[in-house]
C-alpha cells in the first residue's frame, strides 16, 4: 500500500473512490476539507465542518471550502482540486473510458442549499475538466448532508449509467427517498431521470454493467425490515422499466456493492448488521 499523493494534507478528507484507467494507472477521487483546517490549538480542528444542520455552517458559502480532488496513485504532485462546493458526506463516483477519458460525479451544493448530483469529464487524462454539469434538477433543499451520493458505470459502447438517491414527495404527507437512474450516450450530458421501483426508504445505490445488462443495487427499509434489491435492464435501452429483484431480507442489511464478472453475471455483497456484523456475498446471474 502507499499514500495517495497529498493524502496527508491538513484537514479532513474521505468518501474516496478509485478506478484503473486505460493506461493501467490508478486514479483516485475524494472529498477534501483542507481549506477548512484550523490551527492545531483551535477547538474546531477535529470537526469536519459539516455536522451542523444550520445554514451558517453548512450553506453554499461554507461548501465552497469543500472540494473534489483527483490524484494518480504513486505519482507525486498529481493531486489537484477539480470542483468546489461539494456536499461533503456523500460518496463520489469515478469511471474511466477509452483512451484518456475520465468521468466524475458527486453531490453538489447549489444556490438555495439545493443538493443535487453534478458531473464532469476529462478528455486528456485529467489534465483539464469540463465545467461541472447538473445531472438532474432534483432540487433537494437541505441544510445538511444527505450522506448518500451517486454511483456510475460505463459500458462497452461508452454509454454512461448513473444512479443516485434524492427526496421525493409522492403526493403524501411525508416525503421519502427514491432511487433514480439516467443514461448518457455522448459522455457530456445525461438524459431525463427515471425512477426505479423502491419500497420504503431506499439508500446507497450502486451500478454496474455486465455484458449487455445494466444492474442497479440499493438497500431499502420498510416496516422495520431491510432488503437488498437489484434492478436490471438492457444497457442499450434508452428508457423503459427495470426488473426488480429482492436478493436478501432481514435486519441490518445495508451498503450493497456489485461487480460484473466476465461471463455476464454479477457478484453482490452487503453488510449484515445485528449483534455480530458480517459481510454477505452472493452471485446473481
Amino acid at each position: 500500500s502507499s499514500l495517495v499523493p497529498d493524502g496527508a494534507a491538513a484537514g479532513n478528507r474521505g468518501w474516496q473512490n478509485a478506478v484503473a484507467d486505460a493506461q493501467g494507472r490508478t486514479r483516485v477521487v475524494w472529498l477534501d476539507h483542507r481549506d477548512m483546517a484550523a490551527p492545531a490549538s483551535a477547538d474546531e480542528h477535529a470537526h469536519h465542518g459539516h455536522d451542523s444542520a444550520t445554514p451558517a455552517r453548512d450553506g453554499v458559502s461554507m461548501a465552497q471550502k469543500s472540494k473534489l480532488y483527483l490524484a494518480t496513485a504513486g505519482a507525486n504532485g498529481t493531486a489537484a482540486p477539480i470542483a468546489a462546493g461539494v456536499c461533503y458526506c456523500c460518496k463520489t463516483a469515478i469511471v474511466a473510458g477509452p483512451a484518456d477519458t475520465l468521468y466524475l460525479a458527486w453531490r453538489h451544493v447549489y444556490p438555495g442549499n439545493l443538493r443535487d448530483i453534478a458531473f464532469t469529464f476529462s478528455r486528456d487524462g485529467g489534465k483539464t475538466f469540463a465545467s461541472p454539469r447538473r445531472v438532474s434538477e432534483d432540487r433537494w433543499q437541505l441544510d445538511g448532508c444527505p450522506d448518500d451520493g451517486p454511483a456510475m458505470a460505463i459500458d462497452a459502447a461508452t454509454r454512461l449509467h448513473i444512479a443516485w438517491p434524492t427526496l421525493v414527495a409522492d403526493g403524501g404527507t411525508q416525503p421519502t427517498i427514491g432511487i433514480f437512474y439516467a443514461q448518457s450516450r455522448d459522455g457530456q450530458a445525461f438524459g431525463p431521470r427515471e425512477r426505479l421501483v423502491t419500497q420504503g426508504l431506499a439508500h446507497h445505490p450502486q451500478v454496474t454493467v455486465s455484458g449487455e445488462t445494466v444492474t442497479v443495487a440499493w438497500d431499502e427499509l420498510q416496516n422495520g425490515r431491510r432488503r437488498i434489491v437489484l434492478a436490471t435492464r438492457a444497457a442499450g435501452v434508452a428508457t423503459g422499466p427495470f426488473q426488480r429483484r429482492v436478493i436478501a431480507e432481514g435486519a441490518g442489511l445495508v451498503y450493497p456493492t456489485i461487480a460484473a464478472v466476465p461471463d455476464g453475471g454479477v457478484i453482490a455483497a452487503w453488510t449484515a448488521g445485528g449483534e455480530r456484523s458480517s459481510v454477505q456475498v452472493t452471485r446473481v446471474q
